[in-house]
Formats: structure tokens, sequence, C-alpha cells
């Protein structure tokens, strides 16, 4: 079952990871969680699980399709419509053979003449071979040794019942490549090297149909980036379920840029993540939103130590984001990510702290220094008040400017603001380190949230 879903979060809450469990568990379902990461990388390389990342300038050239230049053999450059993301995922989930249907190392087409090097959810790598031991050997003439065999192509031909024959038409046989040509919208130029798809056609055939439906997972990192009205255009509607392929309510778009029609496959889930803290991002307009679920991705404490360098670095955690949640709401907590035991532990070998308690206090201050401290910054614009109610108003020193008092009162401003800085002791990397004082913020004994 196709899903649309988001999930939203503060950064460093794991959204990226809970979007790749959820894509592999629809694709894979009881996939326990040690093998996750294996199956993962298993369905991205079979082209079953596609992953793009939106930023500012992406658009739906960069998504949908678009002119791409190419460089030919000879130099020169030519501009051909390139399919992206988004149209390659809806080709494999309406156009994809079961990957059992082939093995590597299979021998296919007139005398068992090529071999299967490779098998992926859009297609096949197929390799001229000599005998049936499968010595490979350079292609002959124009053909080449090694090509890919798309299954979008052999759609095309079976959606029109055309025999394997007219993947063999000879060059004599002109008229009838280009009828051939003009029912599947390949080009003439495909025949001259078209025995490869020929050979795959032929072993299709023989097993009943030649075209399954597939589910496959697009993911979409950081959602909410890009400018969502001009990357999705008209696909806006094509995505809810009652207007995809086979639906009651089938809806099919003509693309820009190739003029070819499109409709969404019911196999294909989109799945995205979204920052709920930057507020420099574009929101999400009403008509996408309504498209999809969205699932909070709130942050886990209990994913945080309580004891780590002698500090309880739960507590601390858990003091800050009481804070955050009372001044601006739960979108813009701190994400558990890192402040979790293997990333403080990543940090304290990265940045040669010794291999103790006190190298792993150090990597607490540090990521506090660090990594909090300018999120807190820039989530409160500057301000300083706000930023040391969150963290914690003794790490922070402050200069007093009362000389220029009365001079900015002459101006008919207010009051001169003391400089706001983060305290020297608690750093980690400079001669005032004090690191029994930092632990002492937050004892291993700490259970509640102090109140100061």
């Amino acid at each position: 079952m196709a899903v649309m879903k988001v999930f939203a979060g503060s950064p460093g809450t794991g959204k990226t990871w809970s979007a790749a469990r959820a894509a592999v568990e629809l694709l894979r379902p009881g996939t326990a969680a040690s093998d996750v990461q294996r199956v993962h990388e298993q369905l991205v390389e079979e082209g079953r699980i596609v992953w793009v990342t939106f930023h500012p300038s992406y658009s739906y050239e960069d998504f949908v399709e678009g002119f791409r230049p190419e460089e030919t053999p000879t130099g020169n450059v030519v501009y051909s419509i390139v399919p992206g993301p988004f149209l390659q995922a809806c080709r494999t989930a309406s156009a994809a053979v079961s990957a059992n249907r082939f093995s590597v190392g299979q021998l296919l087409g007139p005398g068992g003449r090529y071999r299967v090097t490779h098998v992926e959810a859009g297609g096949l790598v197929l390799t001229t071979v000599a005998n049936r031991r499968g010595d490979a050997v350079a292609g002959e003439g124009d053909e080449p040794a090694q090509a890919f065999v798309d299954f979008w192509t052999l759609k095309r031909f079976a959606d029109h019942n055309l025999p394997v024959s007219d993947l063999r038409l000879p060059g004599t046989q002109n008229a009838r490549r280009q009828e051939v040509s003009r029912l599947t919208g390949v080009p003439t130029t495909f025949f001259p090297n078209s025995s490869r798809h020929a050979a795959v056609y032929e072993a299709l055939q023989t097993e009943g149909d030649i075209i399954e439906p597939t589910e496959v997972v697009l993911v979409i990192d950081e959602i909410n980036r890009a400018d969502l009205s001009r990357v999705f255009g008209e696909l806006i509607t094509l995505l809810e379920f009652d207007k995809r392929q086979g639906a009651a309510e089938e809806r099919r778009v003509t693309l820009t840029y190739s003029g070819k029609p499109l409709s969404v496959p019911k196999t294909l889930s989109v799945i995205g993540t979204m920052n709920t803290a930057d507020k420099s991002l574009s929101t999400v307009d009403l008509a996408l939103r309504r498209r999809f679920e969205f699932v909070l991705v709130p942050p886990d404490p209990l994913l945080i130590p309580e004891e780590y360098g002698g500090t309880n670095v739960r507590a601390m955690f858990k003091t800050m984001n009481r804070r955050l949640v009372a001044l601006n709401g739960d979108e813009n907590q701190i994400g558990h990510a890192d402040y979790m035991s293997n990333k403080l532990e990543e940090l304290r070998d990265r940045e040669n702290y010794v291999a103790d308690a006190g190298g792993q206090l150090s990597a607490v201050a540090h990521t506090l220094r660090h990594k909090t401290i300018p999120f807190l910054v820039d989530l409160f614009r500057g301000d300083q008040d706000l930023v040391r109610f969150v963290a914690g108003a003794d790490l922070f020193d402050e200069e007093a400017m009362d000389d220029l008092s009365d001079a900015l009162q002459a101006l008919g401003r207010l009051d001169a603001k003391p400089i706001v800085t983060t305290a020297s002791w608690w750093n980690a990397r400079h001669v005032d380190w004090n690191q029994s004082r930092f632990a002492a913020r937050f004892p291993i004994s700490t259970t509640i949230d102090p109140a100061g």
C-alpha cells in the first residue's frame, strides 16, 4: 500500500533515519532493526528506493524532466531531455520486472550470446560473451561489449503487443522500423543496437506477463527547502490516490518538455523529511500539505545517557528543551542526535580529547558550545536574554556598557545593552577550562529539571 508521508521535527531528531526505516518497512515488511541499513542499501541499488535532497535552487527541470547538455563522442554539445528522479521513480514503479526473473550470470539471446552482469528494478546490464562459459568478448561492429537494457523501453513494445521480431528488424525494413518507432516513441536509431533488448524481451515472453507493477519509494530529504509549487508543477493533482493510474478518477498530464503523457502509478510512495525549526525555509503550501500525512518526530531524551563524563547529560538536555517549549512551542526543540553516546564518542575521538571521563566531559562542553549555543542564537535572532534563559545564565560573561547610557539616551535610544560572550571557563580548549565546575551543573544524581 503506497503512502504519502512527511516526517517533521527539529534538526537532529532522526527524521532521515525514520524516512529510511519507513521506506524499508513498506518494501520489506518485518525487517529487523539490525538489518534496516543493509536492506536499505540493497533496495537503493535495485532502484526501488530513490533519494533526492531539495535545496533553494531545485526546480521542476531537476525533479521531473528538463534539458541537459551532453557531450557527443565528437566533442560537440547537444541538449537532451533528461528525466529527473520523480519521472524515473514513476517509470520504475509502472514498468519494472521482478528481480527474480533474472540472475547474474544468466545467458540470454540466440546461443547464449549475452550474460547478465547486473540486475536492478529498472533493467539489466548485458555483456557480450563468446561461449556458454560466459567468457566476455569485445563488441562487434557498432555494438558495444556491454550495455544497459531498460524495462521502460520494453514496456512500450509490450503495450502494443509487438513481437520480438520488431526488435530485430534489419535495415532493409526501414518502413516497418518507422512504423514501430511511431508506435513506441523510440528513435529509428535505436534498432541497429536493439539485439540486447530483443534477448531480454524474448526471455520475458516465455514467463507470462512482461511487465509487473512494483512498489517504489521516493524519499525527499528537506522537502521544504525548495519552492514546492515550482518543483512539483502540474504533479500536484496526480499525487492524490484517486487520481493515479487505474483509479476511478485517473488523471494524466502532458509533460512540459517531452510532451508525453504521465500518470502516477498506484505503487509509488513519497516520503519526505521537514525541518520545523528553520523559519528561513519555504512553507508547505496547503495544496501539497493536504496530500501528505505529517508525522512529528520529537526529541527522545531516552536516547541520551544519564551518565557520561561524570555529568547527567539527559538532565541537561531535558532542561533546555523544557525551557524552549515554554518560550517557543515544541517545533524548535534541540534534537537528541548530537548528545547520543556514539555521537559524543565520535566527536571526542575527532577532536583528540583524551579517552577518559575528562575527555567525555570535554566532548559534551564542545557540543554545547559549538552546536547548541549557535542554534539558540540563530533561533532567537541574537536575543541573548533568551539564549541565556535556555542554556543557563552562568555559561555567559557580561561586560556592562553603563558609561554609554547617557550618550545613548541623549540620542533618543534605550539604555545600553551589555556585551554578552560565552564564558571561557567551560571552553574545553581554553586554559580556563574548569572541568569540575562544568560537571557540577548537572551531577549524576540529578533526576528532575533544576529550576535555575
